[in-house]
């Protein structure tokens, strides 16, 4: 039988958008790759925030799992996680877990031959639409430019991440509705203006807002903006465990549902997760914006979901890249095909 070997955590920032990657390696020299949360911008030292989380996969996780069998990922993410709970049940420490359990999925895959989304019962849709996450360019000229590259690659509905709505306003005039928007602000109003500006997105009929307020996790505040607004709301890509999605999903405040699968403790929380978002009945759009192992395993678990209804893919400038080496999903008609590659799927 074999034998974890190896985990290790690595920062990948040769391009200037970093990724964390976790690998894995068993005692018959097969390795699966995961990735963590990659922390927060920082332009002047890439990377420079990602370090806690690293250290928490190299210096708590890795020791707990070395010798231990490879299969038993169910058994070792709960074991991991209840050795870790004095530490925290969210934050860095999960992040830390969800770049291990990725891998261990991975390599899973990758011993039987096998995509992970057939580990869990095959896709169940042919297609999940996806949408082009275009990262904050506040300039006119360039909104429009990578919003017409993203739809001559397929895509048929964009995410801005801009402040002012007329800049939403400005595509809608150029494009009509050949393409539709999705409007993520990162929490950067506090309720009276998020309603505010939600009633301008409403007007420019986009599919939804996300994040409207700070505190992000403020579900009343949330909920309060929702009833005051036409335009969907969508969130949860900073909740973390079970409990949270559901105090979240229970307030009633949204139509979409993105939890971030790098955060959350990765596809084995990921599967509890999604069973919450058909109990509640709201649609399942996991949250996701690099490019590599996330992007990914956020495509292998969209497709066991029947409530699966976007995938958030990241479309930069050519000028930017990820640092991990890997093509975007397959797609055909706006559709994300679904992954057939052993493990992950992504190498």
């Amino acid at each position: 039988m074999a034998r974890i070997e190896s985990v290790a955590a690595e920062l990948l920032h040769d391009k200037s958008l970093v990724n964390v990657v976790v690998r894995v390696r068993d005692s018959d020299g097969v390795e699966g790759v995961g990735e963590a949360w990659w922390g927060i911008l920082d332009p002047e030292q890439p990377g420079r925030t990602a370090s806690p989380i690293i250290a928490v996969v190299n210096d708590m996780l890795a020791p707990q799992l070395s010798g231990r069998d490879p299969e038993a990922i169910e058994r070792l993410w709960y074991e991991l996680w209840d050795w870790g709970y004095r530490y925290a049940d969210q934050g860095i420490f999960l992040m830390g877990l969800s770049g291990v359990d990725l891998a261990l999925w991975d390599l899973k895959g990758k011993r039987l031959d096998a995509s992970v989304a057939s580990l869990l019962g095959g896709p169940v849709s042919d297609g999940i639409p996806g949408y082009a996450s275009l990262p904050r360019l506040r300039e006119p000229d360039r909104l429009v430019a990578e919003t017409a590259r993203a739809m001559e690659a397929g895509f048929t509905a964009v995410k801005l991440h801009e402040i002012d709505p007329e800049l939403t306003a400005l595509l809608r005039e150029e494009f009509g509705d050949a393409v539709q928007i999705m409007v993520d602000v990162n929490g950067h109003f506090d309720p009276l203006e998020a309603i505010a500006v939600g009633r301008r997105l409403s007007e420019l009929g986009v599919t939804w807002f996300e994040e409207p307020v700070r505190p992000m996790r403020d579900h009343a505040a949330i909920a309060r903006v929702g009833e005051s607004i036409e335009c969907d709301l969508a969130g949860g890509e900073n909740e973390y465990t079970l409990e949270d999605f559901d105090r979240l999903l229970a307030s009633g405040a949204l139509a979409y549902l993105q939890p971030e699968i790098t955060k959350i403790g990765g596809l084995t929380a990921a599967r509890r997760v999604g069973v919450l978002a058909e109990l509640y009945n709201v649609a399942l759009c996991p949250h996701n914006f690099r490019l590599g192992p996330s992007l990914y395993a956020s495509v292998q678990w969209a497709f066991t979901s029947f409530a699966s209804k976007w995938i958030e893919v990241p479309w930069v400038p050519s000028d930017e890249a990820f640092s991990f080496p890997v093509a975007l999903p397959p797609m055909r008609d706006g559709l994300v095909l679904p992954l057939e590659e052993p493990g992950l799927g992504c190498g």
